[in-house]
């Protein structure tokens, strides 16, 4: 006994006198001369309608064409940091931002020879040449910050020339390659197969200038890549505080950290590169995040753990100042 005409056709019902239609013929389904009008044959309801990929068309997005920048003579040559563009980082002008990114190496624990990076000469290539002479006396976590050193000398170029700042808005949403056939960490190497680390880091500062301009006064946003963020690298845009001062300005313990920034300055207390938002100390929430890791007394050296201080100097100093 067949219930609800569960033995017929599920497309075709059986009829008021009991006699059922003839089943159409399909890719799943051909008459033979053994059938009894039983559903032997019948397909299983999961079965596909129609073959598969033969109606759907393939998906496919449209990307705009890559912009390359690297020879001397290419029209984007000022996207590298060898182009004649000088910058200009905490009040000492560099050549080019190849100097300021080199000197970035020493300027914390060697300021030197970050002295002589900058007064080298005009070429960024002597700058480079320099830098590897003193190999040995880079700083240990350099691997770490390079990239957000690049990002900083980066914006301070392009913020200084307003002409590169609108050759680089103009190149709208398409990626930005540094075609250099012997960097595979900056550029893209020989075989196109290196990680361009350099328009990646011209994509982010597009992204950030972009924002300022349609909205200027939204708080800027942190910086994509925060893993390679490193509170030791902080402390070089940080203002240092004199010694001879340690004991004259006294500093309350309990107080949250804040670092002083000179009077009448409109940037950031604590990378002193962008500017403050409105009526707050820092340019956003990134650093006034990473100002509350710095030590509760120097205000100079990230905390040391979980205690307050970076070391026992500053532990000691702050007990004799209470």
């Amino acid at each position: 006994m067949k219930l609800f005409g569960l033995g017929g056709s599920p497309t075709t019902p059986q009829s008021a006198s009991g006699k059922q239609k003839q089943r159409p013929v399909t890719q799943y389904y051909t008459p033979s001369a053994s059938n009894d009008g039983t559903d032997v044959d019948y397909p299983p309801l999961t079965a596909p309608v129609a073959p598969i990929g033969a109606s759907i068309a393939p998906f496919r997005t449209s990307k705009m064409v890559p912009v390359l920048f690297y020879e001397k003579n290419d029209p984007l040559y000022e996207f590298t940091n060898f182009s004649p563009h000088d910058v200009v980082h905490k009040g000492k002008r560099y050549p080019t931002s190849e100097h300021l990114f080199q000197a970035f190496k020493f300027l914390d624990d060697h300021p030197e020879i970050a002295e002589r990076i900058r007064n080298c000469g005009d070429r960024p290539m002597l700058a480079f040449d320099e830098a590897h002479r003193y190999q040995k006396w880079v700083r240990s976590d350099w691997r770490q910050v390079n990239v957000e050193k690049m990002e900083t000398a980066l914006r301070l170029k392009f913020t200084q020339h307003p002409d590169l700042k609108a050759s680089l808005l103009g190149t709208g949403d398409a990626d930005l390659v540094e075609d250099s056939p012997r960097d595979y960490f900056w550029g893209i190497g020989a075989d196109h197969s290196g990680r361009n680390e350099l328009g990646k880091a011209l994509v982010r500062l597009r992204e950030e200038l972009r924002d300022e301009q349609d909205n200027p006064s939204q708080i800027p946003t942190a910086r994509r890549d925060t893993t390679r963020l490193s509170v030791q690298d902080l402390t070089s845009l940080a203002p240092t505080r004199p010694v001879s001062n340690a004991n004259t300005q006294r500093f309350s313990v309990t107080a949250s950290p804040q670092i002083a920034s000179p009077q009448g300055s409109g940037l950031c207390e604590f990378c002193q590169v962008r500017p403050k938002f409105q009526g707050h100390p820092y340019c956003g929430r990134t650093c006034a995040t990473e100002a509350t890791k710095m030590c509760s007394f120097c205000r100079s050296k990230p905390r040391f753990g979980k205690h307050p201080y970076c070391s026992r100097t500053c532990a000691a100093k702050a007990g004799g100042a209470v």
